[in-house]
């Protein structure tokens, strides 16, 4: 939250005052020792277009997820994210290939489940840094990740899906 703060150019002060809560909360927030709560998630979203914090909040909620990684390369850099994501969306392809779904998961091989398995592991790469690529869109080109993700599900729904 610290992070989403300070790219906002606000001081603890000044986000608590718009936010209509305690510096001392914000604070704790910002230190991991009080949950971000979704109020301030949606705040930052709707307001700042800030996905990262609500990553970040759906990470500390769940105890896993998509976090922006660590490195000043792959921060600054984004043709760099778009290489990883090239990288890992081709490795998806072929794995996707070698699986077989079957019904009668008894009657799976151990060679089929080990491909099964680079495939699942290969889809979660492929759903972190697709989701780090869509962020980083957002974030530079002003778009709406709240409309992006809106308008997604409108267009499932018109498929005919339902969730």
């Amino acid at each position: 939250m610290k992070k989403t703060r300070k790219g906002i150019n606000k001081t603890q002060q000044q986000l608590a005052i718009d936010m209509l809560q305690s510096r001392e909360y914000i604070s704790k927030q910002e230190r991991g020792e009080r949950k971000i709560p979704p109020v301030t998630t949606k705040y930052f979203i709707e307001k700042y277009n800030s996905p990262w914090l609500a990553l970040e909040a759906v990470n500390e909620y769940i105890g896993w997820g998509i976090t922006q990684l660590d490195s000043p390369r792959a921060n600054s850099d984004k043709y760099f994210l778009q290489l990883l994501l090239e990288k890992e969306l081709l490795e998806a392809l072929e794995t996707i290939a070698q699986v077989t779904w079957t019904k009668d998961i008894d009657y799976v091989h151990s060679m089929e489940l080990q491909d099964i398995h680079r495939s699942a592991e290969t889809m979660a790469s492929v759903v972190h840094f697709s989701t780090l690529y869509l962020a980083s869109l957002c974030e530079t080109y002003n778009i709406s990740w709240l409309r992006v993700w809106r308008k997604h599900h409108s267009d499932l729904k018109t498929l005919g899906y339902h969730f």
